[in-house]
């Protein structure tokens, strides 16, 4: 949606729906290789291009910070340090993705702002670029650039974009639940290594898996230590399970929890026997086309 020099983007939510996680680096990082899906359901970010080189963020959730910590504002400056010309915007950001869920909404934030930018400015940088830009303001940037669904790996910085048949409906199962991503990391290198699996299903590739074969097929070796971290989140996956009949899979190092359905009218009966127990809310939603 573009209207003279105001543009408006959603930032979708992103899902990890495999997550393989290599050991710890010298440099305390991990390689990662992930099946990342982009979700019809993000955050809104509008932009109003400025007269002068000003970077201004609004936010509707006061307890994002709006300071130069922020993704939006770190990657504004990044497109300035790298524009021909400095360019200033007016950011204003209503937030639907909770902070620390593992659904990407900072670096989703990060990768609209660039790509907003990139249209204000009359499009001085590629693709590419723009995906240098992301990586150079955070590890999960660059997947946003990848399109409906990718294989990120290393940091998050190398992207594969994939062509898959993915199940159209899921239910996301949000709650007040924070996980620390550093302490889901400190604590998955005390654990025993997981098994090596396939960033990509076998028969993904293939076409036509149902959401049940999906669901079996999926796997985060995060979880584990998420759940020893927190111990409640471990405890509501369990009831969801209790509750339903139906296992839930972890997106990135939590919080957020999801199942893949075939059809709405399932996804939506699931959706209400876990708003049923009390303690999350879900939001049904779609991959994004």
């Amino acid at each position: 949606m573009i209207r003279f020099d105001t543009t408006t983007a959603l930032c979708p939510a992103k899902i990890n729906l495999t997550l393989r996680v290599h050991p710890r680096r010298a440099d305390g990082f991990h390689d990662l290789e992930s099946l990342v899906a982009q979700l019809e359901f993000g955050d809104e970010l509008s932009v109003v291009r400025r007269a002068d080189s000003n970077i201004t963020l609004r936010c509707d959730d006061q307890t994002v910070p709006i300071d130069e910590s922020n993704l939006v504002k770190r990657a504004a400056r990044a497109f300035q340090a790298a524009a021909p010309r400095a360019i200033g915007a007016d950011f204003d950001l209503k937030k639907r993705i909770p902070p620390g869920s593992g659904l990407g909404g900072g670096s989703s934030n990060a990768a609209a702002a660039l790509r907003v930018l990139n249209h204000l400015a009359e499009w001085p940088f590629e693709r590419a670029r723009l995906m240098e830009l992301g990586a150079s303001v955070g590890s999960d940037v660059a997947l946003f650039f990848g399109g409906q669904a990718c294989v990120m790996r290393g940091r998050g910085e190398r992207i594969e974009p994939m062509r898959l048949e993915l199940p159209l409906h899921l239910v996301l199962v949000l709650s007040a639940l924070q996980c620390s991503t550093a302490e889901v990391y400190r604590r998955f290198d005390e654990l025993p290594p997981p098994p090596a699996r396939p960033a990509v299903p076998p028969l993904a590739s293939k076409g036509g898996m149902s959401a049940k074969q999906w669901m079996e097929a999926l796997h985060n070796d995060l979880e584990p230590a998420a759940f020893a971290t927190c111990p409640a989140l471990r405890e509501l996956a369990v009831e969801i399970q209790e509750r339903t009949g139906l296992a839930v899979r972890m997106s990135g190092s939590g919080s957020a929890l999801f199942r893949l359905f075939d059809d709405d009218r399932g996804a939506r009966r699931f959706a209400e026997s876990v708003e049923s127990i009390g303690d999350a809310r879900c939001v049904v939603t779609e991959f994004a086309k």
